[in-house]
């Protein structure tokens, strides 16, 4: 068959798959970044890293003193930021630069992702976030599950971002 015959059979709309579909990946993947709070130097340091198909950040939701925190692959970011935003349209997800809480103050904390299921401010300008419903729960582990890392030898994020 000839590679015209064979364009035939393809959706008018498909597009080649190839080094476009990289740099289109690369291209959500920081603008998801910079969407959730990341600064451009870190994103660009995330998204330039050679290991970029290994990376993994925490993220989790706080109930009280409790720490929830799992483990997303960093470039599912935007399938994953769309399908919260879909879940939870009150919900908010945040880079947090600092999430070891305990660590010394001369230590360099782990960053993380931080999410809030329904994000509301009052007349004082303070924030909260109500804890999620079991079913809402249920749904965020659904989530995570999908789009959790399932390769070999992850790379944390706050080890790109050091630069080790």
């Amino acid at each position: 068959m000839e590679a015209r015959d064979a364009r035939r059979l393809l959706p008018k709309k498909a597009k080649p798959a190839g080094p476009n579909k990289k740099k289109t990946d690369v291209d959500a993947l920081r603008k998801a970044l910079l969407s959730s709070g990341v600064d451009a130097g870190s994103a660009g340091k995330l998204t330039g890293s050679p290991a970029l198909e290994r990376i993994v950040v925490p993220i989790y939701w706080k109930d009280g003193l409790v720490f929830h925190a799992n483990s997303l692959w960093l470039p599912k970011l935007p399938s994953f930021l769309k399908s919260f935003e879909k879940e939870f349209p009150d919900g908010q997800v945040r880079w947090d630069p600092d999430y070891d809480e305990e660590n010394p103050q001369d230590a360099t904390s782990d960053v993380a992702i931080r999410v809030f299921f329904n994000y509301q401010e009052d007349d004082q300008g303070d924030h909260w976030s109500p804890k999620p419903t079991s079913i809402e729960e249920q749904n965020y582990y659904r989530m995570l599950k999908r789009f959790s890392y399932k390769g070999s030898s992850p790379v944390k994020a706050q080890t790109v971002l050091q630069g080790r």
